[in-house]
């Protein structure tokens, strides 16, 4: 899995779907809890988490860390899928 392409793709899902922010505001390392989205974003960004690792998250795995920024979105899908 390329994970430039993937960051890009979540990037893209808040900018265009969740948060009307411009594209030098969001960086792979900017903060997304709290900051960016509420929990109806994270909500969303949890359903694209689980359909690229083809399976529902645990509880355990719902965690600040798991959403804390587009850089650990992406390692928690490389890890896991």
């Amino acid at each position: 899995m390329d994970t430039t392409v993937l960051a890009d793709e979540i990037r893209q899902l808040i900018l265009t779907d969740l948060v009307p922010l411009d594209d030098d505001e969001l960086t792979n390392q900017t903060p997304v809890v709290d900051t960016v989205l509420d929990s109806l974003g994270i909500a969303e960004l949890a359903v694209f988490i689980e359909e690229k690792i083809g399976r529902t998250l645990r509880a355990e795995e719902e965690t600040r860390a798991t959403f804390a920024n587009v850089d650990s979105i992406v390692d928690f899908i490389t890890t896991h899928s």
